[in-house]
């Protein structure tokens, strides 16, 4: 949607949504794995996001500066996710990181046993992943296998170096820079994907930053947060009334890829509630049919753990027997 950006980078391409605003898109083969922003406020320059391996976050940090002209004034975190996060490290002490209080928290409480669940894990994980894609013929199967050893790759290269770097400012409530050339909103929302997430709003560009609360081909991740939520936030983020949307994976995309994100989620509470109405067990969930127009998407493997946390909201509050 914007124009591409030369910059020698393997993680990501650059697209110029505006003029000093540019995301920054995972590569098929990079370790980025999440997009991220670059603006331009006129007298500071914020970054979005930081991707989870510090190697692709020193190609970001070093794009910024390159097309900026400037040192990095903030680097803000959407979310506690380690694919938005672990690149933190990468930039200088002095540079301020922002996250919401809650994005802070959970970072601090449940970052450190990641990345020693990942240390236990991940080396072998990827090392299966590598055999299933060594003797799979089918290339459907082969592609998607291919985007989680990738996935596996950013990881164990991340690993060796990582530090958890901790937001050092916080904040509650919508927060907005007022910069020279431009302003910049940040809106935080509790629950929605996450524990908290934060999307920034560009009001003069018409353009939103909106982590992983939008997934643009592929599979939104339900289970962290509140399907509802995210509905509720859709329709508020609607009434920003902007052109251009960067997902948290995936191309940048328009408001119609906002009525995507809810039409799959009415698919998927759709198809769980026929399936409790007809007896299934959460075992049976499991067999449910992934519907055709979302075969290709990437993140397939989250199309049944979505599945299986619906079931599990439903049958527990009641709501697929009432409807």
């Amino acid at each position: 949607m914007g124009n591409l950006v030369s910059f020698n980078s393997r993680h990501f391409r650059l697209e110029q949504l505006s003029d000093g605003v540019y995301a920054a898109i995972n590569a098929d083969e990079g370790w980025a794995i999440c997009n991220a922003g670059i603006i331009d406020l006129g007298d500071r320059t914020l970054v979005f996001d930081t991707f989870i391996s510090p190697t692709a976050a020193r190609d970001l940090r070093d794009a910024a500066v390159e097309l900026t002209g400037r040192p990095i004034h903030m680097v803000i975190n959407s979310h506690s996710h380690n694919d938005h996060i672990w690149g933190n490290q990468a930039f200088s002490p002095d540079v301020d990181i922002l996250s919401t209080t809650k994005t802070r928290e959970l970072i601090q409480s449940e970052g450190p046993a990641e990345v020693q669940y990942n240390r236990e894990v991940a080396y072998k994980r990827l090392e299966t992943l590598e055999a299933q894609f060594a003797e799979t013929r089918e290339e459907s199967l082969r592609a998607h296998l291919r985007v989680y050893i990738i996935y596996f790759q950013a990881i164990t290269v991340a690993l060796p170096e990582l530090q958890i770097r901790l937001p050092n400012l916080t904040f509650g409530g919508d927060f907005t820079f007022n910069g020279s050339k431009r302003s910049a909103r940040l809106i935080p929302f509790e629950g929605g994907h996450s524990g908290s997430d934060a999307i920034l709003h560009l009001p003069d560009d018409g353009i939103v930053f909106m982590a992983d609360l939008l997934f643009i081909g592929g599979h939104p991740y339900l289970p962290d947060g509140d399907p509802d939520k995210i509905q509720q936030i859709l329709s508020q983020v609607r009434e920003l009334q902007a052109k251009i949307f960067v997902p948290g994976h995936g191309p940048v995309g328009d408001a119609t890829h906002l009525d995507w994100m809810d039409e799959y989620i009415d698919t998927l509470n759709g198809l769980v509630r026929k399936a409790i109405k007809n007896g299934a067990t959460k075992e049976e969930i499991d067999k449910i049919a992934m519907p055709e127009e979302y075969q290709l998407l990437i993140f397939p493997s989250f199309f049944l753990a979505n599945l299986q946390f619906l079931y599990q909201r439903q049958t527990n509050s009641g709501t697929a027997l009432n409807k």
